[in-house]
């Protein structure tokens, strides 16, 4: 299904929504100064549902970022990373450090 872009805008219940407003938000070059070291300490401090679901999505798309929409990462970060799944585990390994993805493998 093709979505529109910036869809997780309008869709508060897409697929990976919560995780590609957050992205937008704190990862994109035009975000504030300070947007990524947010990010960082809200996914290291925040217990609430909006840092659960950002969790699981991050966690969903590692496993398979094949099932984030098409464009949609590259379009909320502008990563230069190459790809999303190079762009994914940067994020996770900068929010996360050593923490499994898989919490069973750890």
């Amino acid at each position: 299904m093709h979505r529109p872009e910036k869809f997780w805008r309008t869709e508060p219940d897409a697929p990976f929504a919560t995780l590609l407003r957050a992205v937008e938000a704190h990862c994109h070059p035009e975000a504030y100064d300070e947007a990524y070291e947010d990010l960082q300490s809200w996914a290291r401090d925040a217990d609430t549902e909006e840092m659960r679901v950002f969790k699981q999505e991050l966690r969903a798309a590692l496993r398979d970022p094949s099932q984030v929409p098409e464009g949609a990462l590259s379009t909320a970060a502008q990563y230069g990373d190459g790809s999303d799944e190079k762009f994914l585990r940067r994020l996770w390994r900068d929010l996360y450090g050593d923490e499994p993805v898989d919490p069973e493998a750890g």
